[in-house]
C-alpha cells in the first residue's frame, strides 16, 4: 500500500521537536480524551500515566510499566505495526499507542490485560465487525483488589474504533488505520 502523507496537517502545537500527536487534530479529540480522562489516570499504574506523549525507548522497561498487559504492547507495537512505512510506536498518556508521523494522528492503542483498538476507515471497519471484531469489553470486577466491573463502549473513544482479538487480518486493518490516519 502506498502512503498517503497528509499536507493539510498543522504542526503540534504541545511539548517539544520530539511531539508527534497533532492535539488539535479532529480524529483525535475524543481517544486523548479517554486516555487523557483524568479518572483515568488516577488509577493507572503506568510509569508514564502523566507524560501527555514519548517514545517507548524514554521508558525504562516499556513493555512491562506501562500498566497494559506485555503481549497486548507486543501485538500492536512489534506485530502489527512492523509492516508499516514509519515508527508508529508511541506512548500516549502512559498508555501503549499507534500514532501517523505525518499526521499526528492516533490510530491505535492498547490498555490493560485485555484490550488493544484500531482506529479504521469505514468499509474495513465493517469487514472487521463482519469478522468478529467489538467495540465494547466488559471487564470483570477484581474485589480482592478493589477493582469494580467496568465497561469500555468505543463509541465514546470515537465511531471509526474497533478492539482487535487477533484475527487473521488485522495485519491488513493496521495498514488501513495507518493510510487513514494520513488523511485530512
Amino acid at each position: 500500500m502506498r502512503a498517503n502523507p497528509c499536507t493539510c496537517r498543522a504542526p503540534a502545537t504541545r511539548s517539544d521537536a520530539s511531539t508527534l500527536i497533532n492535539f488539535d487534530h479532529p480524529a483525535n479529540r475524543d481517544v486523548l480524551s479517554y486516555l487523557g480522562a483524568p479518572e483515568r489516570l488516577r488509577r493507572s499504574v503506568s510509569a508514564a500515566a502523566f507524560r501527555e506523549e514519548c517514545s517507548p525507548e524514554e521508558i525504562a522497561d516499556p513493555y512491562n510499566k506501562l500498566g497494559t498487559h506485555p503481549d497486548l504492547a507486543m501485538r500492536l507495537w512489534d506485530e502489527l505495526a512492523r509492516g508499516l512505512p514509519a515508527d508508529c510506536r508511541r506512548v500516549v498518556f502512559g498508555t501503549p499507542a499507534l500514532v501517523r508521523p505525518d499526521s499526528g494522528v492516533v490510530f491505535g492503542f492498547a490498555g490493560g490485560t485485555h484490550t488493544y483498538a484500531l482506529r479504521l476507515p469505514p468499509d474495513v471497519r465493517e469487514a472487521a465487525l463482519s469478522a468478529g471484531a467489538t467495540t465494547v469489553h466488559h471487564y470483570p470486577a477484581y474485589p480482592e483488589l478493589g477493582i469494580q466491573a467496568s465497561v469500555l463502549d468505543l463509541r465514546d473513544v470515537g465511531g471509526e474504533w474497533i478492539f482487535g482479538g487477533w484475527f487473521v487480518s488485522e495485519h491488513e486493518w493496521c495498514s488501513a488505520a495507518y493510510e487513514y490516519a494520513g488523511g485530512c
